[in-house]
């Protein structure tokens, strides 16, 4: 349980309890029972060879964090409309200038080919995704090993994105996913905001108490994503993301849910779940399929993609109460059936149904697992234990439609979700805890 919010202005011994009467005392999408396990596993040297190996691949994560410098959105070559570097930018990947325009003006979409020009260091997309990557990496690495160091480079990187007043950033995505000639910043780029909710959410939880992470930084942080979360709920553009009914919306529900995690406001949670439920309603077909993310061109990414915000909403919602891992729409359909669609396909040699220009099999593995472990199942035991990690060699061309180092990147990152950060339900000497209840809700 989270003790009520303190007025404004606490000092003296109550401002020592900030950061445990404010913020979440566990976190949002990881389990501390689970990673008491795995740690004690590791320390042991008992751990499954699956995670062993993706310990070594955190922890080289972690010690290439170290030597690079704290990152800010300050840093970006371009300045946003409002004339302030502190907002934060990006440009949507999908766009192009357009060829038959002296001036490339308004750019045209290309769903599936990534522009360039979106992911360099003049904008800020990139650099958020570096950002976050890099707090979680350290958090974990100090987590598990218990060596200073990570976490003291952590919290230096969380002080200069949210905090110092040189480099922080302001709490809003005014100027997200523009596109120019069109619109300086779109209701789609809410998206890049998920990873304050899925990374840095969790990390600043396990941070708590830390010598690095003060009780001041807590305060700071506490406040920028109050201000982040009334944004999200009351600006135009991000009620416009709200709306819609494909993987954007599902991750504007997961990102707000998270964000209300951290800050208490467990109303809130209740409120997205709901959102969530008539989200799948829509998008959900009996036989598992999502008809909005099979019409892209990356149609297995977006069908995995999509699937992600899903169960890490539903494995945030089991801790109030609420499960939607069995919730069935009035059509017939459901999240296991559509997990079910996707765990046939964790296997390359079954041939992808639908168009699409790429494909990593690998990727929806974790969401296997982690419905087994909320459901108290091996329904997925086959897929998961099929699954191999196998990478392919750095600066290789192409891999599965994608350069190498993506591939690698999903590959690396789905054996850390399935092996490190949770573990399958069958894995030795783990036996799944029941979710940890907070308000008692029982709603499905």
């Amino acid at each position: 349980m989270k003790v009520s919010v303190l007025t404004r202005g606490v000092t003296g011994m109550l401002g020592l309890f900030f950061s445990a009467s404010l913020v979440a005392a566990e976190p949002a999408f990881l389990d501390t029972a689970q990673l008491a396990v795995i740690k004690k596993q590791l320390s042991d040297h008992q751990a499954a060879p699956q995670t062993a190996v993706a310990y070594q691949q955190l922890l080289a994560a972690a010690d290439n964090a170290l030597s690079k410098p704290n990152l800010s959105v300050t840093e970006k070559g371009m300045t946003p409309p409002s004339g302030s570097k502190h907002d934060y930018l990006s440009l949507s990947a999908y766009w192009w200038p357009d060829e038959s325009k002296p001036d490339g003006l308004p750019w045209i979409r290309k769903d599936g080919k990534v522009n360039p020009a979106s992911k360099n260091d003049q904008s800020d997309g990139v650099r958020l995704a570096d950002f976050t990557a890099r707090v979680q990496n350290l958090t974990l690495a100090w987590y598990f090993s218990g060596e200073q160091k990570y976490a003291d480079k952590a919290a230096g990187l969380l002080r200069r994105w949210f905090i110092d007043p040189d480099t922080r950033m302001n709490p809003n995505l005014n100027f997200a996913q523009g596109v120019p000639g069109i619109a300086s910043g779109r209701h789609s780029g809410v998206l890049d905001g998920r990873y304050f909710s899925t990374r840095i959410v969790d990390s600043v939880v396990l941070l708590q108490g830390n010598p690095a992470w003060k009780s001041a930084d807590e305060q700071a942080l506490h406040q920028w994503m109050t201000a982040y979360l009334a944004w999200l709920q009351g600006d135009k553009i991000a009620k416009k993301e709200r709306l819609t009914q494909n993987n954007h919306g599902n991750w504007y529900v997961t990102q707000v849910a998270g964000i209300a995690w951290y800050l208490d406001q467990p109303q809130v949670i209740k409120q997205m779940a709901t959102l969530m439920k008539s989200k799948l309603d829509l998008q959900l077909m009996p036989d598992g399929t999502q008809p909005a993310e099979l019409a892209r061109t990356r149609s297995f990414h977006y069908s995995y993609f999509d699937l992600q915000a899903i169960s890490l909403m539903a494995k945030l919602a089991q801790k109030e109460g609420i499960d939607l891992w069995n919730y069935q729409t009035p059509q017939g359909g459901s999240v296991i059936k559509s997990l079910d669609f996707m765990a046939k396909y964790t296997d390359d040699a079954q041939p992808w149904p639908y168009k699409t220009i790429d494909r990593i099999s690998i990727r929806p593995v974790p969401l296997l697992s982690w419905a087994d472990n909320a459901t108290g199942t091996s329904r997925y035991q086959q897929q998961i234990r099929r699954a191999t990690f196998h990478l392919p060699r750095a600066g290789e061309k192409r891999q599965g439609g994608y350069h190498a180092d993506v591939t690698r990147g999903a590959i690396i990152e789905a054996e850390r979700e399935t092996w490190l950060l949770s573990l399958p339900s069958w894995a030795k000497g783990y036996v799944a805890p029941k979710p940890a209840l907070r308000t008692g809700d029982t709603s499905s």
